[in-house]
């Protein structure tokens, strides 16, 4: 069984019962997938100011680490953007990482984690309004952001970030390569692009992904990137770029 599969029958089996701090915790850690040094540090990630008076353990709120986890979210995001769209000038960059560290975006990953059901805050405080849920948990998000990159460093910060945020965005939205690839294919009449994952290098944290894409059944190009977006993004670009030598081999 996957720690994710743990994690969906934790959380299946938990019923209605209020759970305890301890039992927070522990779903935390099956949540990340690796133990938890500090417990008080993510007691106090987890913990919105409207919650403090319900519990006696619970001194300070995730204000604090909210400033830390944003900007170490923004660091990591401007980093990956940095080296995965060596092409892209800093506007397009700038549009990337809006939509990678704004609230919805950071809201969505909370609710994609389960991290909704650990989060501890008062009800009444949002009164069934989805936008003070939504910024309480953004802000959770961050100050877990902030939490993982004290009590585990960087690299596990970078884990995350890249897993449950980045990894999710189909960033063919802003650089269309793909559709535009798509579009001038169907329009000279070489059918679909295939995209073909060929090559998969390094360890789990710093995987380096290599596509091809074929029309006709024919190789045409290749690109690599950090997942597998955008590799197909970045092998639609160069197909885009070799168009004319490449069909004129077909």
């Amino acid at each position: 069984m996957s720690v994710w599969d743990k994690v969906k029958e934790f959380f299946g089996a938990a019923g209605t019962t209020p759970l305890t701090l301890e039992e927070r915790l522990k779903r935390l850690e099956l949540l990340l997938g690796f133990p938890i040094d500090n417990s008080a540090l993510f007691l106090e990630a987890i913990t919105h100011q409207s919650a403090i008076s319900r519990f006696s353990k619970l001194k300070r709120s995730n204000q604090r680490l909210e400033f830390l986890g944003d900007a170490v979210l923004g660091m990591v995001v401007a980093e990956y953007l940095f080296k995965n769209f060596p092409d892209d000038d800093e506007g397009h960059l700038t549009k990337f990482r809006v939509r990678l560290v704004d609230k919805e975006a950071l809201y969505r990953t909370a609710l994609n984690m389960k991290y909704d059901k650990i989060v501890l805050f008062d009800k009444r405080f949002i009164k069934n309004n989805r936008s003070g849920l939504k910024s309480i948990l953004a802000d959770a998000m961050e100050s877990l952001i902030g939490a993982i990159y004290l009590d585990q460093g960087l690299k596990k910060t970078e884990e995350l970030i890249e897993k449950w945020i980045i990894d999710i965005i189909d960033f063919s939205k802003d650089s269309n390569y793909k559709g535009q690839l798509l579009e001038i294919a169907h329009k000279q009449g070489y059918g679909n692009p295939v995209y073909e994952l060929v090559n998969v290098k390094g360890p789990d944290h710093e995987r380096t992904f290599t596509v091809a894409v074929l029309l006709k059944g024919k190789r045409i190009a290749a690109g690599t990137g950090q997942n597998k977006k955008s590799a197909e993004q970045q092998a639609a670009k160069e197909a885009l770029r070799v168009w004319k030598d490449a069909v004129n081999s077909l």
